[in-house]
């Protein structure tokens, strides 16, 4: 194995590159508002964490502000990222950066849901 594959970015502890936002929706099933998220520098990988510990949570992201957050169930695909109770995820998605904002927006089973999410690099 080559020498460059360990030297990647991602092969790092989770470096923060933008600020942390909170993503909420207050009322059972119904998305959440908009937030935009930016970063200081170039980067696709997200932080986000689910501080509730009974209830998961669906995330979108995107590079428009129109974007869909639904809940996915039995036999229905949708494009949201899940969110386990207590728990936190890094995944890779839209690039983000000083001049490229990416979008986002929750929708959960339960009322008050909020996660917290902020780009950067690393596992």
């Amino acid at each position: 194995v080559s020498q460059s594959r360990y030297n990647m970015a991602n092969n790092i502890p989770f470096q923060q590159m933008g600020p942390t936002v909170a993503i909420t929706a207050t009322t059972a099933n119904t998305q959440g508002n908009v937030v935009s998220i930016t970063a200081s520098s170039l980067c696709n990988q997200y932080f986000v964490s689910n501080p509730d510990v009974n209830y998961g949570v669906f995330v979108a992201y995107g590079q428009s502000s129109a974007i869909t957050a639904t809940v996915s169930s039995a036999g229905a695909a949708a494009d949201v990222i899940y969110i386990p109770a207590y728990s936190f995820k890094v995944f890779t998605g839209p690039q983000v950066g000083p001049n490229k904002t990416v979008y986002a927006r929750c929708i959960a089973e339960h009322a008050s849901a909020t996660v917290y999410t902020c780009p950067g690099e690393g596992f």
